[in-house]
């Protein structure tokens, strides 16, 4: 069947005229749907992030100044999941939290405020404790980490390669930061930056020594799985050393640790089971300054012996 020319150039027209409207009215329509619906609700994370981000990024840039971590630095180095701002919630929380139950039992004294105090000193001293605590982990597996890079090496794998090798097969957290590092280097970032950054998460001068030795391996070359085999030996022969002095010293942390702990127990004992024998010391301000001075005492007991103790290790 043969169709006039108007026809055939009539018909696609008419078909490109109905798509445009077509689509014309899907945007009209798609517009007024955004217009009436309202905009979805932020998470409680969210909302944590607009509220306390500026906080946190001068907290950070003011600590940065002072040659110390950020915060982002002190969290990763702890190995906890959190951002910044949540932190600074939590630890606004937990000086809300001591101040409520100074206030509910002790009343408008001075225990709120103590209480409060202690909530904010002690989110720090947690995340120091896990820093230390994730420390060392990582150096006490940084032998067997040495020698399963080395055998990496030694059958022909590249520096890349090998460093994924020791995040499959190691366990953590040396496999949760290398991991990271090979993740890093697979997205195009290099060797260099991704281990300069894994020195900025763990703090140590033994991790340090060995990331120096496999950075000049990748600019100038040379025996890399050698030089880390003799690395894992001294590293090897020093753990030895260290457990060998914590057993010397074992002793003397033990000292430290009923120095301390003993004189609390013993107070919060009275305090519970003798209420009355025990009032004056939390109703006067005598009282107080007993116990502050008895607390400051304690303390100074417990560094001059964790002093002594690494002098002798």
């Amino acid at each position: 069947m043969n169709l006039p020319p108007e026809t055939i150039v009539a018909v696609p027209m008419a078909a490109a005229i109905l798509v445009f409207f077509w689509a014309l009215d899907r945007v009209r329509k798609e517009r007024v749907r955004a217009t009436l619906e309202p905009e979805p609700r932020a998470t409680p994370r969210e909302l944590v992030e607009r509220l306390l981000k500026p906080a946190a990024e001068n907290l950070s840039l003011r600590r940065k100044t002072q040659g110390k971590p950020t915060l982002s630095e002190d969290l990763a180095q702890a190995g906890l999941n959190i951002t910044a701002p949540e932190y600074l919630l939590l630890r606004i929380g937990a000086v809300a939290l001591g101040a409520l139950i100074g206030l509910f039992r002790f009343g408008f004294t001075l225990g709120p405020v103590i209480l409060a105090a202690v909530g904010f000193l002690l989110p720090p001293l947690v995340i120091a404790y896990l820093q230390r605590r994730r420390t060392q982990q990582f150096n006490d597996q940084l032998a067997s980490m040495l020698q399963l890079l080395s055998n990496s090496l030694k059958t022909g794998y590249a520096i890349d390669r090998a460093l994924e090798t020791v995040a499959a097969k190691s366990q953590p957290p040396v496999s949760t930061e290398f991991e990271r590092v090979a993740t890093e280097i697979t997205l195009g970032t290099s060797v260099e930056d991704a281990l300069s950054s894994l020195l900025l998460r763990i703090n140590s001068p033994d991790l340090e020594f060995i990331v120096t030795a496999i950075l000049l391996h990748v600019r100038v070359g040379g025996n890399l799985a050698e030089v880390l085999d003799n690395i894992s030996d001294t590293l090897r022969d020093r753990l030895q050393t260290k457990r060998d002095m914590s057993v010397l010293t074992a002793q003397s942390r033990a000292s430290a640790s009923i120095i301390t702990g003993l004189p609390i127990l013993l107070a919060l004992g009275l305090y519970f089971f003798v209420p009355g024998y025990y009032s004056p010391m939390t109703t006067t301000w005598v009282g107080y300054a007993m116990l502050a001075f008895a607390g400051f005492m304690i303390l100074i007991g417990n560094l001059l012996i964790q002093r002594m103790t690494a002098l002798e290790s």
